[in-house]
């Protein structure tokens, strides 16, 4: 009788049973949904994650396909307006125009609002972006880049040690 156990007490009635059985009934059904839900839940974290590491290897892919280089001057690297210079190349050296290139800097801790600048095309594959260190310490400078073919790129570059003025 699936579960249900029948006992032997004059006070309790038919109607009883019943809706004892009804509940057990009710309470199986609720597993059987939440239980679907988790499992469908578990199916779409796992399509998410592989197309997530999809979408990070092809644009590893992309990023060893393209030359980055960048640099900061003048150096000693120090707080205030500093100039973050940008040089993009395909993978035969040939320079890659009309790309967009959004510089963010990041200190290092938490708790400081981070700066953004856009960089422009100076000459064929070279970009140049204003970037305002806020204060010293060590950041990180991140560049968000699209290129002229809708390709997204990510770069980092570590900038130790920025000196107060």
């Amino acid at each position: 009788m699936h579960g249900i156990r029948l006992v032997d007490d004059p006070t309790l009635s038919t109607g009883a049973l019943k809706m004892s059985w009804l509940s057990l009934r009710g309470r199986r059904r609720a597993a059987s949904r939440h239980f679907r839900a988790l499992a469908l839940a578990a199916a779409t974290l796992a399509l998410s994650a592989s197309a997530c590491h999809r979408r990070a290897d092809s644009a590893r892919a992309i990023s060893r396909a393209i030359s980055f280089e960048a640099s900061i001057a003048p150096q000693p690297v120090r707080a205030g307006d500093e100039t973050v210079s940008i040089r993009l190349a395909d993978a035969s050296g040939h320079p890659l125009s009309r790309a967009r290139i959004q510089v963010e800097g990041d200190m290092s801790h938490p708790g400081m609002a981070p700066v953004f600048s856009d960089a422009a095309e100076t000459a064929p594959g070279s970009y140049r972006a204003p970037l305002a260190f806020t204060m010293g310490g060590d950041w990180v400078v991140l560049f968000h880049i699209t290129l002229a073919d809708g390709r997204k790129i990510e770069e980092q570059i570590d900038v130790k040690g920025v000196e107060s003025r």
